[in-house]
């Protein structure tokens, strides 16, 4: 099961305007007046600024062991040796490559991992100087995990299913799960709210998703959403690239939830991240899933389009995708 939460704040900014064409240049040599206002914004943002402020609303909850930093795809900060409570090592990084950074960048990117009440938290802050008009300055994405529920190291497919099956038939686990990840993710939103006075800052979702693939195929199927500013981006993938046991998790989830008589507040979505229907629905109609399988359109489908296609068209956000399925395989070992 994930546990996936997202954060936009939104900061003011200057209205970016383009070059005159010639043509606008001799209009405005008679007089004329012109409008080079484009749909993008540019926001005045310091590196050391934006992660003081991050960190300070990280340590209000208890946050203290960070992933990574980095800014304008300069790798400032990586923690490869799994050290924990080592956020301070993070700003002394930083403070070495103030003179670099310390008037701008263009994009920053700033991970942190927590545990609690049985929960293992990635936290991911993006911010970009420039960006659309309708869009936030900064995303921040939360992905969750139940430990109980992850595999352990050298565990035998067969030893993992006996070991979590009686886990997936208790809803009170999930549920209880996803209040607490509601109430951090709520609680990660008044932390940033303190840290950053002169910024908008609001919670988008906070939710608990399981992933159904179509039959035949594992849960790792198709595209995984790349862009934080996705409904279905799960930070947590980004830097603890997923198990091949997580898409046995994710069948035997289903198969308890649909046969509970009151399953617990879960959607499922396919490996896109596009919602099929909450665990309650599929488990009144069982055929939700099947239609979702054979590619029926109906309201579901069709609402489930209009979230997941429509954040990545033309989103800046995704341009470096495949950055971040890089920085996943190089961040992929933390905490072993």
């Amino acid at each position: 099961m994930r546990l996936i939460g997202q954060i936009h704040v939104s900061l003011k900014g200057s209205v970016i305007q383009r070059d005159p064409t010639l043509w606008e240049k001799l209009k405005r040599g008679f007089g004329a007046r012109l409008d080079l206002d484009t749909d993008r914004v540019r926001v005045e943002l310091e590196a050391t600024a934006v992660v003081d402020q991050v960190r300070r609303a990280l340590v209000q909850l208890g946050v203290g062991n960070a992933l990574s930093l980095v800014i304008d795809d300069t790798v400032i900060f990586q923690d490869t040796d799994g050290k924990p409570d080592d956020l301070p090592d993070l700003v002394l990084a930083l403070s070495e490559h103030s003179s670099v950074f310390g008037r701008g960048f263009t994009e920053l990117k700033f991970a942190a991992e927590h545990e609690e009440a049985g929960l293992h938290l990635v936290i991911e802050a993006r911010a970009r100087a420039e960006h659309a008009e309708d869009e936030p300055a900064g995303i921040v994405s939360v992905g969750g995990r139940l430990r109980d529920l992850e595999p352990r190291a050298g565990e035998a497919a067969e030893d993992y299913r006996r070991r979590v099956e009686p886990l997936a038939k208790d809803p009170a686990l999930f549920e209880a799960a996803r209040l607490q990840f509601e109430s951090f993710v709520g609680r990660l939103e008044g932390a940033l709210k303190a840290a950053m006075p002169e910024a908008r800052v609001e919670q988008r979702h906070a939710e608990a998703r399981v992933v159904h693939a179509p039959s035949g195929d594992g849960a790792a199927a198709g595209p995984q959403p790349a862009s934080p500013a996705h409904p279905g981006y799960d930070p947590f993938m980004v830097y603890y690239p997923p198990s091949p046991l997580s898409m046995v998790l994710d069948v035997m989830l289903i198969s308890s939830f649909m046969h509970m008589l009151s399953p617990p507040h879960v959607l499922f979505v396919s490996p896109a991240g596009m919602p099929l229907g909450t665990a309650q629905e599929a488990a009144a109609n069982p055929d939700l899933l099947n239609d979702a399988d054979r590619g029926d359109d109906g309201a579901g489908d069709e609402g489930a389009g209009d979230e997941g296609d429509g954040p990545d068209d033309g989103d800046p956000w995704g341009d470096d995708g495949g950055g971040l399925d890089d920085g996943g395989g190089d961040l992929g070992d933390f905490g072993d």
